[in-house]
């Protein structure tokens, strides 16, 4: 059938299968419900200098020239491969060989999308057959679009034996179009029934067996948790291998795969066509602070109520006597788990900030968050439409420390009427005013007759840094966000507002870190010193119009 309808993006994913790279992306669309959009005309690509002689032992497809060069303003040919194997096997070759690549580390699914300016929502079109509960397309018509989800939510939590490493119980708790779903599967060897919400088995592997049937019956979106997949899901993957059970709760029938994070500590879990995330890791990434951020901590300070059973000391003992003597009251507490991460999820709105900083990064719910990918999604394609290819993170080069922030000596005491002035956005507005960003770094000197450098004011150091006045994207992409911001706060569109300032105020930190492939010592620097300038010269300002400065710094 012909179907065309507009999805949020949840997942994707490649694979190499026999001599074919396969791009799968999974997403929800309001009218036609999950969606599987296949990519297998696509070739993984990277770039090399057009003079590079190629070993004879490297298999690609294609060379082709290409209207780009590199930062040195050397021409470039892309090199196309079937699979992404022969891609990293020809970049290995290469690097051995002295030969520098270009963009070898991007990763075909992400690139897929930028390229298409396509931000977590895409319209299909094309052909499209039923498989199952989804509709699947393959290689249709992507555009972008702007489409906000109605996702289905299952909080899940387990009880385990610390010492029998037994799984004694699963709970979910599922909110789904308004409709709330409770379920406990409880190991009891004595007892094969169900009463209302809870469900007894003999066996952990019929327990596992029938909690994975109800899941992929329930059909979440999303999985939420506490520490779900350094915890639960491990725990759950572990079992599962032990006990000969297929951990499959995906929409592709791929078991589940936790793995290690690439750029920072713990882990992730990848179940295609559903997304997982953890409330401590998003609770962080959205500013929150506490005490600590265990279930019990959070819970009191938001909800201003807590677990059944608060205190760590007691909680392993307490769970062993209740699955002695009380495996109901055991599914209460493990219920009780689920429904408060639920309840901290709705209080913070937490999903509905990831689903906007999603839709305004590009990157999918699992990543946001990660600003180093955001800034590649947003700046990598623009870049390539002004006739440049970027280099490797591995490849930058040149570290140095930038300057920092600059802090004020207080002047402590009691004052009345005391006034606080708040820079709007300064490092991004600072962007804006003085075109500091890579490609304007690259341009400086292309043609200063006609482009004029935009110098920076300052130190003397300072003075001999210098961006082009004209060829810069940056900026302008600073401006949009912040005129979108502006109609979200008009909107009441806290969420929206939030997730702007949070993409606009990494941009600095972005450019500053050596985890970023269009890090150079000048930006970072650029940014916080004329920063410093500008807090020194406006206390210059105030104390000649007669008022005292009391205190200043830059990163209030």
């Amino acid at each position: 059938m012909q179907l065309a309808t507009d999805i949020f993006l949840l997942t994707s994913e490649w694979q190499d299968l026999k001599n074919q790279h396969i791009l799968r992306y999974y997403g929800i669309s309001p009218d036609q419900g999950t969606i599987e959009v296949v990519i297998d005309n696509q070739h993984p690509v990277f770039f090399i200098s057009r003079e590079t002689t190629l070993p004879s032992t490297i298999k690609y497809v294609a060379r082709r020239a290409v209207e780009l060069k590199n930062f040195d303003k050397v021409d470039v040919d892309a090199l196309y491969f079937n699979t992404r194997r022969e891609l990293r096997g020809a970049r290995e070759i290469l690097e051995k060989a002295g030969i520098k690549t270009f963009e070898a580390d991007v990763r075909s699914d992400r690139r897929f999308l930028m390229e298409r300016f396509i931000n977590a929502q895409a319209n299909i079109s094309g052909k499209a057959v039923k498989k199952g509960r989804l509709i699947s397309f393959r290689n249709p018509r992507i555009t972008p679009c702007q489409v906000t989800p109605n996702l289905a939510v299952a909080s899940l939590d387990i009880e385990t034996g610390v010492k029998s490493k037994r799984l004694y119980s699963i709970a979910a708790h599922l909110v789904k179009k308004s409709k709330t779903v409770k379920r406990v599967f409880v190991l009891d060897e004595n007892n094969f029934a169900q009463d209302g919400n809870f469900h007894f088995f003999p066996t952990q592997k019929s327990l596992l067996k029938n909690f994975i049937a109800w899941f992929k019956d329930a059909d979440p979106d999303i999985i939420i948790g506490w520490n779900i997949v350094g915890f639960d899901l491990t725990f759950l993957e572990r079992k599962c291998r032990e006990l000969n059970v297929d951990f499959d709760l995906s929409r592709s029938g791929r078991n589940v795969f936790i793995r290690e994070r690439e750029y920072s500590s713990g882990f992730t879990a990848h179940i295609s066509g559903r997304v997982v995330l953890d409330g401590p890791e998003l609770l962080r990434g959205a500013y929150y602070s506490f005490d600590d951020f265990t279930l019990e901590t959070v819970a009191q300070s938001l909800l201003k109520k807590g677990k059944k059973i608060a205190s760590e000391e007691d909680k392993i003992e307490e769970i062993e006597r209740l699955f002695r003597e009380d495996k109901f009251a055991l599914a209460e507490y493990n219920l009780e788990d689920c429904i408060l991460v639920t309840e901290i999820f709705r209080k913070t709105g937490l999903l509905e900030l990831w689903v906007r900083r999603s839709q305004i990064t590009g990157l999918l719910l699992s990543e946001v968050g990660r600003s180093v990918a955001a800034f590649d999604h947003a700046y990598l394609p623009r870049l390539h439409r002004k006739g440049y290819v970027a280099p490797n993170v591995g490849d930058v080069g040149d570290i140095k420390h930038a300057a920092g922030g600059y802090v004020m000596e207080p002047e402590p005491g009691i004052y009345d009427d005391v006034i606080v002035l708040d820079f709007k956005s300064l490092y991004p507005s600072i962007i804006q005013s003085f075109k500091i960003e890579p490609l304007s770094l690259i341009e400086k000197n292309t043609n200063p007759i006609l482009t004029p450098p935009v110098w920076l004011p300052g130190k003397e150091e300072m003075k001999s840094l210098s961006f082009s006045s004209t060829e810069n994207m940056l900026p302008e992409l600073i401006d949009t966000l912040m005129a979108q911001r502006e109609i979200a706060k008009k909107n009441k569109d806290a969420f929206l507002s939030h997730a702007i300032k949070i993409l606009m105020n990494s941009f600095y930190g972005v450019m500053g870190t050596s985890g970023c492939r269009f890090y150079h010592s000048y930006l970072p620097s650029a940014i916080t010193g004329t920063g410093q300038w500008v807090l020194k010269e406006s206390r210059k300002f105030l104390e000649k119009k007669g008022y005292q400065v009391l205190y200043g710094d830059t990163d209030s």
